[in-house]
C-alpha cells in the first residue's frame, strides 16, 4: 500500500474510530508514522508533520466537536455561554480560549482570561497561542512559547515500565501494551509509560530543556472521558506524579518555593483522617469507605505496581496516612473551567449557593462575580463534570477543605 491508500486508510479508521482507536492508534508506543507525518524524503526520513507544528499534528486526532474517549480538546472552541464538552481527568484545553468577566460584589471587575485555565500549548492550525503573560512556567525555567504537546508527551513513545518496582527505561525490552491501563510488564515485554508521558533525559519538544526525572507510574479506567453525574472517575496514581511535575516546575516540589507554598510530595499523615471525615460543609461524620472525590485526588504511597493500581479503580476508599498529596490533588493536567487548572473555583467563596451552582443567571449570592466567574449556571456546572450540587452542602465552601475542614 502506498502512502496515499494508507493515509486514505488512517482517515477512514479516525472516522469510524470507536472509544479505543487511541489506545490501538499508540499502544503505548510509536504509532504508524504516517499518522503523524508526511512522506519520506529522498533519505527515507519523514521530513514533515501532517499539521504545522507538533500539537496542531495531535489536534488532527485529539480535538473533535463533541469529544470522546481520547480527544481531550472541543474544536472548535464553543461560544460564548456554552462549555467545552470533553470531561477527562486532564480537563478540556478549549477552556483556554474561553475569558469570563463579572462585576465583584464590592463593585470592581473580575476576569478569569483563557490563558489562566491551563497550559497554553502553540498549536497554530487550531487558533492555540503560547501564553502572554508568563513567559516561563511558574517555579521553573521552560519556555511558553516553545509549549506543546510533546513538551510532555514523547510522540514516540521510548520510555517505558519494564518490572512492577518502577523501573523507567528507554532501550530495555519492546513495548507490548500501553501501560495506561494497568497492563504489567514482563521478563520479555515492557509496557509503555503512562500516557506517553516523557521521562529522565528528555529533551523537551525540540528546546535546551532536559528531564530530571521519570514519568508517574498511574493507571487509568478505560472509560474515562464522561460526566461525573453518578459516579467519580477515578484515576490510580502511584510513584512520582509530583516529581514529574517538577520537570518545568521544578520549585514547587515540597512548596519551597515561596510564591507556592503548598506541601507536594508529601505525606498526608492526620490530613487522611480529616479527609475521610469530610462529606461537606459542616459535615464530617464520614468514613474512609467511601470518602474518596475525585475532585481531590491523591497519590497511593510509593507503589510502582501496575495491577495494586488498578484495583483502585473501582475502590470509593479515601486515603491512608502514608498517601500522598500532588499537584493533581488541586489542579488539573490540561486546562479547566477555573483559574490556575483548579478542580474548582478557587476565587469564590461558595461552590454552591442555596443548594445550587452559581451563575449569572442565578439569584442572590449565586449571582456574585466572585462565586459566578462569569459563567450561566450551565456552564458552571459543566466545569464540574456535571455533578449534582446535592452533593454538597447547601453552601459549600472551598474543597481546601476535604483535607483542612476550616469550614
Amino acid at each position: 500500500m502506498g502512502i496515499t491508500g494508507i493515509l486514505t486508510t488512517i482517515a477512514l479508521i479516525l472516522t469510524t474510530a470507536g472509544s479505543g482507536w487511541a489506545e490501538k492508534f499508540h499502544g503505548g508506543h510509536t504509532g504508524a508514522c504516517e499518522g503523524c507525518h508526511g512522506s519520506r524524503g529522498a533519505d527515507t526520513n519523514y521530513t514533515s508533520l501532517l499539521g504545522p507544528d507538533p500539537s496542531s499534528t495531535c489536534l488532527r486526532c485529539h480535538g473533535a466537536p463533541n469529544p470522546q474517549a481520547h480527544q481531550i480538546a472541543t474544536e472548535p472552541a464553543p461560544a460564548r455561554g456554552l462549555a467545552p464538552k470533553a470531561m477527562t481527568p486532564g480537563g478540556d484545553f478549549a477552556y483556554v480560549k474561553k475569558n469570563y468577566s463579572w462585576v465583584n460584589t464590592n463593585g470592581t471587575g473580575g476576569s478569569s482570561p483563557g490563558e489562566r485555565h491551563g497550559h497554553n500549548i502553540v498549536a497554530a492550525a487550531y487558533g492555540y497561542v503560547g501564553d502572554s503573560t508568563l513567559h516561563v512556567s511558574p517555579g521553573g525555567s521552560y519556555p511558553a512559547q516553545s509549549l506543546s504537546c510533546i513538551s510532555c508527551h514523547d510522540p514516540h513513545g521510548n520510555y517505558r515500565l519494564v518490572d512492577v518496582y518502577g523501573t523507567i527505561a528507554t532501550d530495555i525490552n519492546p513495548i507490548g501494551e500501553s501501560g495506561s491501563y494497568g497492563a504489567v510488564p514482563t521478563a520479555n515485554g515492557a509496557v509503555g509509560s503512562y500516557r506517553l508521558l516523557a521521562g529522565k533525559g528528555y529533551q523537551a519538544g525540540g528546546t535546551s530543556h532536559v528531564f530530571a526525572h521519570d514519568p508517574p507510574i498511574a493507571v487509568a479506567p478505560k472509560e474515562y472521558n464522561r460526566p461525573e453525574s453518578g459516579r467519580d472517575t477515578r484515576v490510580a496514581y502511584g510513584k512520582g506524579v509530583s516529581k514529574w511535575c517538577a520537570n518545568c516546575h521544578e520549585a514547587f516540589l515540597q512548596g519551597s518555593s515561596m510564591s507556592h507554598v503548598h506541601p507536594s510530595d508529601a505525606e498526608l499523615g492526620p490530613i487522611a483522617g480529616v479527609y475521610n471525615n469530610y462529606i461537606k460543609s459542616g459535615d464530617l461524620s464520614g468514613i474512609q469507605a467511601n470518602a474518596y472525590t475525585s475532585l481531590v485526588p491523591f497519590q497511593t504511597t510509593e507503589t510502582t505496581d501496575p495491577q495494586q493500581l488498578a484495583a483502585e479503580l473501582t475502590s470509593s476508599n479515601g486515603p491512608n496516612p502514608d498517601d500522598r498529596v500532588t499537584c493533581l490533588s488541586c489542579h488539573r493536567a490540561h486546562a479547566s473551567g477555573w483559574d490556575g487548572i483548579g478542580r474548582w473555583n478557587m476565587k469564590g467563596t461558595f461552590i454552591t449557593v442555596g443548594g445550587e451552582y452559581p451563575g449569572i443567571d442565578a439569584g442572590g449570592k449565586g449571582k456574585e462575580g466572585e462565586n459566578s466567574t462569569g459563567k450561566l449556571r450551565t456552564e458552571y456546572k459543566a466545569a464540574m463534570y456535571n455533578r449534582d450540587p446535592a452533593q454538597f452542602a447547601t453552601f459549600q465552601r472551598q474543597l481546601c477543605n476535604k483535607c483542612h475542614a476550616r469550614d
